[in-house]
């Protein structure tokens, strides 16, 4: 097991959820996420890995869907499991009025990382579910809301899950030139930095 301080968690989770095929804003979201999981959950790195690993399989909240959330009206199944980032994302950016609030989502893949995300708002959901794969949740108000930051302890990998998720991060980077090998490490002949 390797013991990681909770800003190598952030950051190491963004840059997994970049190389997974998050965009770089929503990628960021994930790494807080991350470090708010971590703080709770010793398998912080398996959560991270299944979410970096299945993000192309999980659907965005389509326009229509999210209309009906707004009014408040029942939530349809849908055939691929919901995003629980991107619907984080939609949920914090517009938030829904109270009269629609509690919501019933169906179909949430990895919600856990809906509750994460959702952690420092006025929403939090209900039924948080553990290492599950696809849940039905509730959206409902937080009674307060909790704004200290994720801190007090440190995020335990074992070693596979931590070179699966620094292979993923990898795909990050940009690749060597020719000429940045002949240079090395460093702005070459001169370095004003």
């Amino acid at each position: 097991m390797i013991d990681l301080s909770l800003n190598e968690v952030e950051m190491l989770s963004t840059k997994a959820a970049r190389g997974g095929g998050f965009s770089w804003g929503l990628a960021e979201d994930v790494g807080r996420a991350a470090r708010r999981i971590a703080v709770e959950d010793d398998n912080w790195g398996v959560a991270m890995l299944s979410l970096a690993e299945n993000a192309w399989s999980f659907a965005a909240p389509d326009p229509a869907r999210a209309a009906r959330w707004r009014k408040g009206e029942a939530d349809k199944p849908a055939e691929t499991p919901l995003c629980p980032i991107r619907t984080a994302a939609l949920l914090l950016d517009d938030p829904l009025p109270a009269s629609a609030l509690p919501l019933a989502i169906i179909g949430v893949g990895l919600p856990i990382w809906l509750d994460a995300m959702l952690r420092r708002s006025a929403m939090r959901v209900a039924r948080p579910a553990g290492p599950v794969t696809r849940a039905d949740v509730v959206i409902e108000r937080r009674p307060e809301i909790g704004l200290q930051p994720a801190a007090g302890r440190r995020g335990v990998i074992d070693e596979r899950t931590l070179a699966a998720l620094n292979s993923l991060a990898a795909r990050t980077y940009v690749p060597e030139s020719e000429r940045s090998r002949v240079r090395g490490a460093g702005g070459g002949r001169v370095d004003d930095e």
